[in-house]
């Protein structure tokens, strides 16, 4: 005797954006859907007083809504054996679909279903309009910290990353945009605009995805500068060779910052004090040197930095990349190298 074949089902586990999101979209389907369906029975019930009683069109629509609500007014006029007949089918079917209706429309302000889909409008439109911004896939501990400083000087972030916990906590920071979905999908970074973007920061779980992302990115963006983070030192040169501009191993820049504080103490608390905002007035800066170079000028010395109190000019980073220090006065300079200063933040 044969045994019988047991079929399995499996269930997919949907992440909580995707499902907050199916169940915005199912309270929005069945409101509109239940709308329809009273749109429906006033046209029904308006058209059909008007051929059944040749009654005009505004004495027909007001005959059906008093019918569909039960409100009692009474007939507009009498009414034949085929109206009365029309009236009861639009009792019937007009109090449930109307009560339905309601309850569905309600329950969709409630779950804040317009302002959702108000703001989702706003968000896609700014997406596809932002350019000269920088992408942080991943809001973990670093992803929130690199975001923090780009704010607070000044960056447009766009923010990609698939937690629904992460999401939430971005949608109470105002004016912070950010897409929804897996970094590595090149549709999501091409909604979060890696195409106009000037920088990318790869930092997402897994040293794999971020090699993965580095490549997509390159691919979409060849001009873009990528940051890309391994947790293993061992995957930095796979970063590189996969297009990364800058790499780094938390654990190891980590470690550093440690030795050096141990090494060298008041060195490393100058710089923490020139790279951190608060209460210091002491920072470091990096400027173009175009911005501050007057009419007609060649030299370091013919630029508004040369000279200026309370500012020590630390390093000028030609275009090419090479790095001159000390300065000096007669250094020939170009309006896109740029200088790094140390000095009082005003």
């Amino acid at each position: 005797m044969a045994r019988p074949v047991r079929r399995r089902t499996e269930t997919v586990a949907l992440e909580p954006q995707e499902q907050q999101t199916r169940d915005d979209l199912d309270v929005g389907r069945t409101a509109a859907k239940a709308g329809s369906v009273a749109v429906l029975l006033l046209l029904v019930g308006t058209f059909g007083y008007h051929v059944l009683e040749r009654w005009p069109l505004f004495d027909a629509f007001y005959m059906t809504v008093i019918t569909l609500s039960t409100v009692g007014y009474g007939e507009v006029q009498p009414l034949s054996v085929p109206g009365r007949v029309l009236s009861i089918v639009l009792i019937l079917g007009g109090v449930g679909t109307l009560g339905y209706s309601l309850g569905a429309t309600a329950e969709f302000f409630a779950h804040g279903g317009w302002e959702e889909s108000r703001r989702r409008r706003h968000m896609k439109r700014s997406l596809e309009t932002i350019e000269n911004h920088t992408i942080v896939c991943g809001y973990g501990r670093l992803g929130r910290a690199v975001v923090e400083v780009l704010r607070q000087n000044g960056h447009r972030v766009v923010v990609v990353d698939r937690d629904a916990a992460a999401l939430d906590k971005l949608t109470e920071d105002e004016g912070l945009l950010y897409c929804a979905g897996n970094a590595q999908d090149d549709d999501v970074l091409i909604a979060a605009g890696v195409r106009r973007a000037r920088a990318l920061v790869a930092a997402v779980d897994t040293d794999a995805g971020n090699v993965f992302l580095t490549l997509s990115a390159r691919e979409l963006n060849p001009d873009i500068t990528l940051y890309g983070k391994a947790d293993d030192p061992k995957s930095l040169q796979k970063l590189e060779r996969a297009g990364a501009n800058q790499v780094f191993s938390p654990a190891t820049v980590a470690g550093h910052r440690v030795g050096w504080q141990i090494v060298k103490p008041d060195v490393t608390d100058l710089l923490d004090i020139a790279t951190r905002r608060g209460e210091y007035e002491l920072t470091i800066e990096e400027l173009r040197i175009g911005d501050k170079l007057r009419p007609g000028g060649t030299t370091l010395r013919d630029t508004e930095l040369w000279g200026a109190p309370s500012l020590m000019i630390v390093a000028i980073k030609h275009a090419d990349g090479t790095v001159e220090f000390p300065p000096r006065a007669e250094m020939q300079v170009t309006p896109d190298d740029r200088v790094v200063v140390l000095g009082k933040r005003k």
